[in-house]
């Protein structure tokens, strides 16, 4: 039987507040220097943690765990659907991957506040739940319960920051559920830059006062909120912070990555003030984001090398001159991304490929991705990447699974191996140096349809040897072309580090000797509150 506290401290309460994808040795460097001296008082004062995690690939997201208690490693984690039989490729919303309870629907047990915890709203939650508010994701899909309160905080406090005036309309592909979204920025205009990185503050502040309006107004027991924040402005504002190629573009000021962090810091300080000294707080994070190495990689060379392969000696986007020095970086960029990069099609690639003003019409959310660019090819290819939120999918088209197929099932492992070959000859043009590290065989058998197997058949897991905008490959230089993202997520295999610090009454001060995981969150926040933990938990509390 899991042990749990003892009953004169089962109204514990409890205030949880989730820090999403910050560089976690940033976020160290910047404790242990003064910045953020909320997070270093707590530190210094209570139980610290360290949590690691492993993702078998870069598209795991860490939520699992953390809602659930389940480790990773019980799950079908894959958001991407493919239909063989029409080469329709979409992705479910984050919102939909729920398949397990979350740790706090814990009925009339306790009164729980949960604040955009990157999970839709479910029943069994005694209390309020707003998901949506101010999502990191540019596919949002808000909601709360009771249904008006979302409204109402926003009429309150204002909307989502990152929103433009009239909010772009989407509707998931998977679940038909209707969201908004918003756009990034390009990361070339400075200007753009530090006003999207003075909406995130402004949006730290408006959800710290949004917790601070339902902390005073609820009879709450467990206090969730998650700051979404950081993971945003770890992917948008990098080259602004840290070493980058586009590092020239930073100018005077104060530092925006940091400011969003502190941001969040302060906000740490008001709500635990708030709470009162009677409550535990429980400060975490989890994912982490690194300078990018992943962006073009995945969404620009790998779809292009593809149709160069397929298609010999034609090109659709981006060709470069291999027999001359690569040129300089180029900072004449002004528009989106996805345009910048459209302008660098050929003749050929006007030919065939669908632009992402097409695709945007189509209502297509996919329509920024170059690789999806690609999409209407598909059923003439013996391979092609797919869309992909960190590795690269190479999906290869088989005779009697893909409705047009034309690649013989006996076939299969030997275009896999050529594919490989081919995948494993691509550099970066400006060190000579692979960007492949690893590529994933995800089955033997083209016909496996485990569900809890991604739609590709090859995974590349490129080196994440920094910042890279062109590339060398066996049919053809590719690039230069823009830099997206200057962040991204770390790649297959990474362990992730992670923080827990805990203080309060009971709580003593300590630094933990052994890590712990991110399933034993939700486990801590339970022996927390005197609530047994369910027999389907992997994660145990670090207070035991």
């Amino acid at each position: 039987m899991p042990q749990t506290m003892t009953e004169a401290s089962a109204r514990q309460r409890v205030l949880a507040l989730a820090l999403d994808a910050p560089n976690h040795e940033l976020l160290l460097q910047w404790m242990a220097g003064g910045r953020l001296p909320q997070l270093e008082r707590l530190r210094q004062r209570g139980l610290a943690v360290t949590i690691e995690s492993r993702k078998a690939h870069s598209n795991e997201h860490c939520w699992v765990p953390v809602l659930t208690g389940i480790g990773r490693g019980r799950w079908d984690h894959w958001l991407d659907r493919f239909e063989a039989s029409t080469y329709r490729f979409s992705e479910a919303s984050l919102f939909d991957w729920l398949q397990a309870p979350l740790f706090y629907a814990l009925g009339e047990r306790r009164h729980v506040v949960a604040f955009d915890m990157a999970a839709p709203v479910v029943q069994g939650v005694k209390g309020v739940q707003v998901s949506g508010f101010a999502a990191e994701l540019n596919e949002a899909f808000p909601q709360s319960d009771p249904p008006g309160l979302l409204q109402e905080l926003e009429r309150r406090l204002g909307p989502d920051p990152k929103l433009p005036p009239v909010p772009q309309r989407i509707v998931n592909a998977v679940s038909q559920r209707e969201g908004v979204s918003w756009t990034i920025p390009c990361c070339y205009d400075r200007e753009a830059m530090q006003a999207f990185a003075a909406s995130l503050v402004q949006s730290v502040q408006r959800r710290t006062d949004a917790c601070l309006q339902l902390m005073a107004r609820e009879p709450w027991d467990l206090f969730l909120a998650a700051f979404t924040e950081v993971h945003t402005a770890g992917h948008v504002l990098w080259h602004l912070s840290q070493p980058h190629p586009l590092q020239a573009l930073r100018g005077g000021g104060e530092d925006p990555l940091l400011a969003v962090y502190q941001a969040v810091d302060e906000s740490v300080g008001r709500l635990a003030e708030a709470a009162g000294e009677d409550t535990a707080v429980v400060f975490f994070s989890l994912d982490a984001t690194v300078v990018d190495s992943l962006e073009n990689a995945r969404i620009v060379f790998l779809p292009e090398l593809l149709y160069r392969w397929n298609f010999p000696g034609r090109a659709a986007l981006a060709v470069g001159d291999a027999a001359s020095a690569v040129p300089g970086a180029s900072f004449d960029y002004h528009q989106h991304w996805k345009h910048e990069v459209w302008k660098l099609r050929t003749p050929e690639g006007v030919a065939d490929l669908e632009s992402p003003a097409q695709q945007q019409v189509r209502g297509d959310p996919l329509g920024w991705c170059p690789a999806n660019w690609y999409a209407p090819l598909w059923p003439r290819m013996k391979a092609f990447a797919l869309p992909s939120v960190a590795d690269g999918y190479i999906r290869i088209n088989v005779a009697g699974r893909e409705a047009q197929g034309c690649v013989a099932p006996q076939d299969f492992d030997a275009v896999c191996r050529e594919l490989v070959r081919e995948v494993f000859a691509m550099a970066n043009a400006r060190t000579g140096q692979p960007i492949v590290r690893e590529v994933v065989r995800v089955r033997a058998d083209p016909f496996d349809a485990d569900p809890k197997k991604p739609p590709a058949d090859l995974i590349v897991v490129f080196r994440e040897d920094g910042p890279l905008d062109v590339a060398d490959t066996p049919f053809g230089r590719i690039g230069p072309v823009p830099y997206f993202r200057t962040s991204s997520h770390q790649s297959h295999d990474a362990v992730l580090r992670n923080v827990l610090l805990a203080g309060g009454p009971g709580i003593a001060p300590r630094r933990a000797a052994a890590t712990a995981r991110l399933e034993d969150i939700p486990a801590t926040l339970l022996d927390l509150l005197g609530v047994e933990r369910p027999a389907s938990f992997d994660g145990v509390s670090v207070l035991r």
